[in-house]
């Protein structure tokens, strides 16, 4: 299954849902060490830096992407960097942070949308385990916004790039 986007009635809120043919506890490391996080997220052709990763109730974690991939154009050697502030850590079950766009210091860019999300792991029967996200903004323009600036592609890209990391060892 790819990724499956939902938007919301409210339009402003955007559903993410993936199943992964991994366990429910190799998805929890991968979206909580920075190594693991450094080798997978980001879009194809971009590579990512974690500079900071407090993974707990009240911390953060920052990351700077840099497109790598020469055949991007204008995009090749741009950078993008964010920052996520954690709160209510269900181990191994869910978590949820606020989402920030920054400079490559952390230092927020107050002209860029905010989000909110909630990140749920629920293991299958079969092993697989399903990745639900659930992303909400402040107002609709913001999710139109984002939506504009290509963040499907580059979330199902960034998926995919999940998906080959978790599946690695299993093959």
């Amino acid at each position: 299954m790819k990724t499956i986007f939902t938007i919301h009635d409210d339009k402003k809120t955007l559903s993410i849902k993936r199943i992964f043919g991994t366990a429910k506890s190799r998805l929890w490391e991968a979206y909580t060490t920075a190594e693991a996080i450094a080798a997978w997220f980001g879009p194809a052709g971009w590579e990512t830096e974690v500079p900071y990763l407090d993974f707990k109730d009240g911390g953060e974690w920052r990351y700077i992407m840099k497109c790598v991939d020469k055949n991007q154009g204008e995009w090749f050697g741009m950078t993008s960097a964010g920052k996520a502030v954690y709160s209510n850590i269900n181990p191994e079950n869910s978590f949820e942070y606020t989402d920030y766009f920054t400079d490559e210091d952390g230092n927020v860019n107050e002209s860029m949308p905010v989000s909110h999300s909630k990140l749920v792991l629920q293991e299958n029967e079969d092993g697989s385990t399903t990745l639900m996200v659930t992303t909400e903004y402040e107002t609709e323009e913001a999710l139109k916004q984002v939506l504009e600036m290509g963040m499907e592609t580059g979330y199902d890209q960034t998926l995919d790039k999940l998906e080959g990391f978790v599946c690695l060892d299993l093959n």
